[in-house]
């Protein structure tokens, strides 16, 4: 079975029964966490993908690491290591978040600018894209990229807006190597 179809079958058992006793947004804190120490250590990425420790030492730690996590989400931890499943633990946790920004109806926006934008055009953005995509909220994530001179990039839900200015000078240099 694939990697992606294991994390999904798992993250989606945990966002139903999450779902079912009303505990959603304290699981997607969990989860939240859950991501940030995979994104941020990558001893923790190696230790629970190791085969080198024993089930019971992987239990323990994510036991204490999460001790104060709900306990739906710690249980789901533990099956995980028992089914030998641990190292799809944080792949779980971002189809988690994917299922839980679709049931609420949120968007991640990625902008890139060479600039810091200006409050009123982040509000602009936020707008736009609720008005595309009929969501409730939007998560807007800024990047600074100086080599695009000027501009912006706007990434949502698999489309891509350039209007940067690096871009159309490419253009402008396929079209004159073409005539």
């Amino acid at each position: 079975m694939s990697e992606q179809r294991i994390a999904s079958r798992y993250s989606k058992a945990l966002f139903d029964k999450a779902q079912e006793l009303g505990i959603l947004d304290v699981v997607k804190e969990n989860i939240d966490e859950l991501i940030s120490l995979a994104e941020n250590s990558r001893d923790f990425l190696l230790f629970i993908q190791s085969p080198m420790y024993k089930m019971a030492a992987k239990k323990k730690a994510l036991s204490t690491i999460f001790a104060q996590q709900h306990a739906l989400t710690q249980s789901l931890y533990a099956l995980m290591v028992d089914k030998k499943r641990e190292a799809f633990i944080p792949m779980m946790g971002e189809r988690f978040i994917k299922m839980y920004n679709k049931e609420q109806h949120i968007v991640l926006v990625e902008v890139e600018s060479a600039v810091p934008l200006s409050p009123d055009t982040l509000k602009e953005i936020d707008v736009y894209v609720k008005k595309e995509t009929g969501a409730k909220t939007v998560s807007i994530s800024t990047r600074i990229d100086t080599a695009i001179i000027g501009g912006i990039t706007i990434e949502f839900n698999g489309r891509i807006f350039d209007n940067t200015v690096l871009t159309q000078l490419k253009k402008i240099k396929k079209e004159l190597q073409i005539a």
